[in-house]
């Protein structure tokens, strides 16, 4: 099996290949002139040598100062043409991960955080594009300067070009050994980095918590460590390095000492001449650099492996749409079926606690259902797997008939709406907010403010500074926990589904601001399906669902089921105060 740096380079660097090709050819142009110079560069010291008539040389300056500057202008255009595939690998590896992380299920993603992430997506990205685009740039090099160099060395003397090289051959030697020492530290900074990223994201998100409760201090504590970790292994690779560039000029200065020695005694034996020698050290600082430059490959593959690792747990992460099971359409068609029925569902969490046990309820066309259950009791586990955001183990969710396993999650999503037990908000504008997953061109005045007033927060929009173009910050930090409520369910109605879950959406919500929002969800055309701690909600509900421990327990007209509602709530009151003696000797 192919190691995932190598597959990203057939998926993305290889569609780029006219662009490598061209950047290959301008650099064995590059190369032709580059060794083309010390050949007359030689042809003038071997004139001056011999003190002959430099007449006939009068254009060899002018000459070599021309190919200096195509070589300048060819080797600009050979790095611009192999950047490129780089710089295109880097756009589209982002827009893919990007892409696939938004359409993995929550649950598959809780191992990683956010800081994670945000590195795999900057910092590991941004290394494939240095491998795909330096490094290659790179290995082109090493290869036509060493060919081409070696070979020329070799027609000026063999023995010469051999004394020369074997210094070099120690350097490549004493590279191979202290990169993977050097790979390992920034092995160790890269993962160190992630840490620290994350917990830095965690930290601003969370920066009015850490400043109420005086935990300044706490989160220093907290981040030092990696700040730390991320130091020492940048002072390890530093100190690493030091340690091999002085080694590598070391042995350069031998292959030029050998240089001098053999061709010395060569020109006083009058097989070389002085031009030969100049030109021939001149060969050997270009060979250098490819010798140098096998260490810097080795850097940048030796960060590019693990880079390329990384992502590729991301995107073998499973979709949503991987999780469907294709249709089978020689099965029965259902008839008469409800919107959404529920038929013994149950579920547990990798720990094995379970979280639904043989749920099994329908949801008929314009119906009102309301849920309580006390906190734990599985409602919200419930509502994700009607969603499909969580899978269930056992028993089956149809959606006018037809198992949601067999439907795509936006399918699913096109006839179920699900506002959220805490309402997420982006830094954006209120009408960006509102228009959230829709055409925002194809939206019209009248459906925002149809929306908005039926959320009951219309009037609050029209009092801010710009309206629908107000920016509500961060969160919307800049709104009240109400407003934000009831901004979230209006975005929840723009989409017009034919099911609605909200779970426990007017906690924020005043007792008037209550009333009308319950007058006006219970007059939409839509079925609900309501998850709620107040009566004043749950009355008004064609039947009432109880749910306690991950099982239904009763289900009914509010009047059947008031006294089994009261029994979990005052149970569920008895537990939190027992529980609260215990809670303060802990502390």
């Amino acid at each position: 099996m192919s190691h995932p740096l190598t597959n990203f380079g057939r998926k993305y660097a290889a569609t780029q290949w006219r662009w490598y090709l061209g950047g290959t050819l301008a650099l064995i142009v590059t190369n032709i002139i580059v060794l083309e110079i010390p050949q007359l560069a030689k042809r003038v010291i071997n004139a001056l040598a011999a003190s002959a008539d430099l007449t006939p040389l009068s254009n060899v300056a002018l000459v070599i100062i021309l190919l200096g500057v195509g070589q300048i202008v060819i080797r600009s255009t050979s790095r611009i043409m192999v950047f490129w595939p780089g710089r295109t690998l880097e756009a589209a590896v982002k827009g893919d991960v990007f892409a696939h992380i938004l359409r993995v299920p929550a649950a598959s993603l809780a191992n990683f955080t956010i800081g994670d992430l945000t590195s795999r997506l900057n910092n590991d990205v941004t290394q494939l594009r240095i491998f795909y685009a330096f490094g290659a740039l790179q290995v082109l090099n090493v290869i036509f300067i060493s060919l081409f160099t070696v070979s020329k060395m070799i027609s000026i003397d063999p023995i010469l070009t051999a004394l020369a090289i074997a210094p070099m051959m120690v350097m490549l030697l004493l590279t191979k050994t202290m990169m993977p020492r050097i790979a390992k530290a920034m092995r160790d900074n890269t993962e160190a980095l992630g840490r620290l990223t994350g917990r830095i994201a965690e930290a601003f998100s969370q920066v009015h918590v850490i400043q109420t409760m005086n935990a300044v201090e706490t989160m220093m504590t907290r981040v030092t460590p990696d700040n730390e970790a991320i130091f020492e292994s940048n002072i390890r690779t530093i100190w690493l390095r030091t340690l091999l560039w002085p080694l590598m000029t070391i042995l350069l200065g031998f292959s030029l000492f050998a240089t001098l020695s053999w061709g010395g005694r060569q020109i006083i034996a009058g097989r070389l001449t002085v031009g030969d020698i100049m030109a021939f050290n001149i060969y050997i600082g270009m060979l250098t650099f490819p010798f140098a430059s096998l260490g810097i490959i080795i850097n940048v593959y030796q960060r590019a492996k693990p880079a390329a690792d990384r992502l590729q747990t991301v995107t073998a992460l499973k979709t949503e749409a991987d999780q469907t099971t294709p249709k089978d359409h020689a099965a029965a068609p259902f008839t008469g079926a409800p919107l959404l029925e529920v038929r013994h569902v149950g579920f547990k969490w990798s720990d094995e606690r379970v979280a639904l046990d043989d749920i099994s309820f329908t949801v008929k066309k314009g119906e009102r259902v309301g849920i309580y259950g006390a906190i734990g009791s599985g409602k919200s586990t419930l509502f994700n797997i009607l969603t499909r955001l969580h899978q269930q183990q056992t028993g089956t969710v149809s959606i006018k008939g037809e198992d949601s396993r067999s439907l795509t999650p936006e399918s699913v999503r096109r006839v179920i709406g699900y506002g959220l037990q805490q309402p997420l908000l982006f830094s954006e504008s209120v009408r960006s907010n509102l228009c959230l997953g829709l055409d925002e061109s194809t939206v019209t005045q009248e459906s925002l403010e149809t929306a908005t007033k039926r959320a009951q927060i219309y009037d609050d929009i029209m009092r801010l500074p710009e309206k629908w173009d107000t920016l509500i910050g961060e969160k919307g930090i800049k709104l009240s926990g109400g407003q934000k409520q009831r901004l979230a369910l209006a975005r929840l109605l723009m989409r017009s589904s034919e099911i609605i879950i909200l779970d426990d959406v007017l906690s924020a919500v005043d007792h008037d601001t209550e009333r009308r929002l319950i007058k006006s969800l219970l007059e939409t055309d839509a079925a609900l399906v309501i998850a709620s701690h107040r009566v004043s909600i749950l009355e008004p509900c064609d039947k009432v669902l109880v749910m306690k421990q991950g099982r239904l327990i009763a289900s009914g007209k509010y009047a059947d089921v008031k006294h089994i509602v009261e029994a979990v709530r005052l149970e569920d009151i008895n537990t939190d105060t027992a529980a609260s003696p215990q809670t303060e000797d802990k502390t």
